[in-house]
């Protein structure tokens, strides 16, 4: 089916600020950890394409990690998968705000929750530098 969908995601890696927008209204304003110089988040135009819901919830990967059809440019695998990057949450919330994860969003629990109870699967994500 094809669907209108208001939502759309930016997230400005030089800033680590992730912003969800709702008809162009700023919904969500977060801190964001992202890639390190060695395993870069990679730029451009994507979209989520799955909603993952962890059984330990504060776990690394914290209690949801929405897949996008972005991919590693350096990681073609990744903990037994294909290297797809994810916005999910993490066990260390002290290291947002710097580049330290392997290419993945990372942002604070209450917030990914948030965000799996309203955002669809489908909704652009820009990622910019």
């Amino acid at each position: 089916k094809l669907r209108t969908n208001a939502y759309r995601v930016e997230i400005d890696l030089g800033r680590n600020l992730l912003r969800v927008l709702e008809a162009g209204r700023v919904v969500m304003r977060e801190t964001v950890a992202a890639g390190t110089g060695g395993t870069p988040t990679p730029t451009g135009l994507f979209y989520t394409t799955i909603l993952v819901q962890y059984s330990d919830p504060g776990g690394a990967y914290g209690p949801y990690a929405f897949g996008l059809s972005a991919f590693s440019e350096v990681l073609f695998s990744f903990g037994g998968g294909n290297g797809q990057v994810a916005i999910h949450g993490t066990n260390a919330p002290w290291a947002l705000g710097q580049d330290v994860s392997h290419g993945c969003v990372r942002m604070r629990n209450p917030a990914i929750r948030r965000m799996a109870g309203f955002l669809p699967l489908g909704t652009p994500v820009r990622i910019t530098a």
